[in-house]
Protein backbone atom coordinates (compact mmCIF):
# COMPACT_ATOMS: atom_id res chain seq x y z
CA UNK A 1 0.00 0.00 0.00
CA UNK A 2 1.48 3.47 -0.94
CA UNK A 3 1.57 6.61 1.58
CA UNK A 4 -1.57 8.24 0.36
CA UNK A 5 -3.75 5.03 0.35
CA UNK A 6 -2.18 4.55 4.04
CA UNK A 7 -3.24 8.32 4.73
CA UNK A 8 -6.49 7.84 3.22
CA UNK A 9 -7.30 5.12 6.01
CA UNK A 10 -5.81 7.18 8.58
CA UNK A 11 -7.89 9.66 7.95
CA UNK A 12 -11.09 7.52 7.75
CA UNK A 13 -10.35 5.57 11.05
CA UNK A 14 -9.62 8.90 12.83
CA UNK A 15 -12.20 11.08 11.84
CA UNK A 16 -15.97 11.25 11.60
CA UNK A 17 -17.95 12.58 9.04
CA UNK A 18 -19.96 13.31 11.82
CA UNK A 19 -17.23 15.39 13.12
CA UNK A 20 -16.33 16.71 10.53
CA UNK A 21 -19.64 18.01 9.01
CA UNK A 22 -19.84 19.56 12.39
CA UNK A 23 -17.72 21.53 12.24
CA UNK A 24 -17.59 22.16 8.18
CA UNK A 25 -21.67 23.01 7.94
CA UNK A 26 -22.61 25.68 10.62
CA UNK A 27 -25.65 25.94 9.37
CA UNK A 28 -26.27 21.92 9.58
CA UNK A 29 -29.21 20.89 11.60
CA UNK A 30 -28.56 19.05 14.69
CA UNK A 31 -28.08 15.56 13.20
CA UNK A 32 -30.70 12.92 14.62
CA UNK A 33 -29.56 9.45 13.73
CA UNK A 34 -26.29 8.37 11.87
CA UNK A 35 -27.51 7.96 8.20
CA UNK A 36 -28.64 11.18 6.02
CA UNK A 37 -29.49 14.50 7.79
CA UNK A 38 -29.96 17.95 6.39
CA UNK A 39 -26.73 19.63 5.91
CA UNK A 40 -28.57 23.44 6.08
CA UNK A 41 -27.08 25.17 3.30
CA UNK A 42 -25.17 23.71 0.09
CA UNK A 43 -21.70 25.18 0.13
CA UNK A 44 -21.31 24.80 -3.30
CA UNK A 45 -23.67 27.49 -4.67
CA UNK A 46 -25.21 30.38 -3.17
CA UNK A 47 -28.17 28.91 -1.08
CA UNK A 48 -30.88 30.63 0.45
CA UNK A 49 -33.03 28.32 1.58
CA UNK A 50 -32.00 25.20 3.93
CA UNK A 51 -33.29 21.66 2.88
CA UNK A 52 -32.10 20.12 -0.44
CA UNK A 53 -28.13 19.76 0.76
CA UNK A 54 -28.03 16.46 2.20
CA UNK A 55 -24.98 14.45 4.28
CA UNK A 56 -25.07 10.49 5.20
CA UNK A 57 -23.09 11.50 8.85
CA UNK A 58 -21.78 7.64 8.43
CA UNK A 59 -20.37 7.59 4.92
CA UNK A 60 -19.26 11.19 4.58
CA UNK A 61 -21.52 11.01 1.07
CA UNK A 62 -23.07 14.42 0.30
CA UNK A 63 -25.73 15.98 -2.12
CA UNK A 64 -27.30 18.91 -3.02
CA UNK A 65 -30.53 18.49 -4.98
CA UNK A 66 -30.42 22.57 -6.62
CA UNK A 67 -26.88 22.12 -7.88
CA UNK A 68 -26.45 18.69 -8.18
CA UNK A 69 -23.24 18.74 -6.38
CA UNK A 70 -22.24 15.29 -4.88
CA UNK A 71 -19.66 13.18 -3.73
CA UNK A 72 -18.67 9.98 -1.61
CA UNK A 73 -16.69 11.05 1.04
CA UNK A 74 -15.18 13.96 2.90
CA UNK A 75 -12.01 13.88 1.28
CA UNK A 76 -14.74 14.70 -2.16
CA UNK A 77 -16.39 17.47 -0.67
CA UNK A 78 -12.82 19.34 0.18
CA UNK A 79 -12.09 18.68 -3.35
CA UNK A 80 -15.11 19.62 -4.37
CA UNK A 81 -15.58 22.86 -2.32
CA UNK A 82 -11.74 23.96 -2.17
CA UNK A 83 -10.71 23.14 -5.47
CA UNK A 84 -8.00 20.62 -4.42
CA UNK A 85 -6.88 17.62 -5.91
CA UNK A 86 -7.23 14.22 -3.99
CA UNK A 87 -3.51 14.22 -2.96
CA UNK A 88 -4.17 18.25 -1.35
CA UNK A 89 -7.34 17.12 0.37
CA UNK A 90 -5.69 14.43 2.36
CA UNK A 91 -3.05 16.35 3.18
CA UNK A 92 -5.64 19.56 4.01
CA UNK A 93 -7.58 16.80 6.42
CA UNK A 94 -4.27 15.51 7.99
CA UNK A 95 -2.69 18.59 8.66
CA UNK A 96 -6.51 20.37 10.40
CA UNK A 97 -7.14 18.06 12.13
CA UNK A 98 -3.98 15.95 13.01
CA UNK A 99 -3.84 12.84 11.71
Amino acid sequence: MNATMRLLQDIKAYLSPRDFYRIELPTMASPRGDDWVNGGLCPFHADRHPGSYYVNLKTGAFCCFSCDANGGDIVSFLQLRDGLSFREALRKLADEWGV
